[in-house]
């Protein structure tokens, strides 16, 4: 079953002048795990309040081997929505959807070939399980062919940057920036990238910083 978007008004109620919707959002992303024998357990990824240990446990009493039978959206509405992937989902700092980083291999057209290659293999899906766009980087295609895209990442910035590296004024309130740790297939992932959630551009995290 499928969220629907109800258009709020201005102040929270039901306005025929603004036709604007309002997003689901997320509040927990989970991954139903199946062991051996059969038996599921649902294990938290991303959402919860609680220490990864107990969000870990969970996977303790499951006979080995195991395999991911799904990942799952649970909405703050209570509706549960179920993902077409088995990857990790990582949440948008907005809770409206999620962030999703794939290997070769593991989200595939019938002929086997990838939905979303390298260098792009990434895509946001909305709270209601829609793809919102798939993840490219801004600029030159041959300056980012050999990029691969690694974790999230989310950094926030406290002090403008003098052209000397050293920290300007301070920035009130601090800018909090969403984005991806970039690498090459010869060099593990360590450059920066802001992300665009509503677009998927992804643009050097160098040339964002406030000067």
């Amino acid at each position: 079953m499928r969220s629907i978007d109800i258009p709020l008004g201005k102040n929270g109620g039901l306005d025929e002048d603004d036709d604007a919707p309002v997003r689901q959002t997320i509040k927990l992303v989970i991954k139903v795990i199946e062991s051996a024998d059969g038996q599921r357990a649902d294990w938290i990824i991303d959402g919860g309040d609680q220490s990864a240990d107990i969000y870990w446990s969970v996977l303790d009493g499951l006979k080995r081997p195991t395999r991911t039978v799904e990942t799952r959206l649970l909405l703050d509405t209570g509706e549960v929505i179920s993902l077409p992937l088995k990857e990790f989902a990582y949440l948008l700092p907005d809770r409206s959807g999620v962030l999703v980083i794939f290997k070769p291999g593991s989200y595939t057209h019938p002929d086997g070939s990838d939905i979303f290659p390298f260098p792009n293999h990434a895509a946001i899906f909305n709270a209601d399980g829609s793809l919102r766009c798939q993840v490219r980087f801004a600029g030159a295609p041959e300056r980012s062919a050999s990029y691969v895209i690694g974790l999230p990442f989310t950094r926030t910035i406290t002090h403008k940057i003098m052209p000397i590296g050293r920290p300007g004024e301070s920035i009130d309130p601090p800018i909090v920036q969403f984005g991806v740790l970039v690498g090459t297939k010869e060099h593990p992932p360590e450059s920066f990238y802001v992300l665009n959630t509503e677009s998927g551009e992804l643009a050097d995290g160098m040339f964002s910083v406030p000067r």
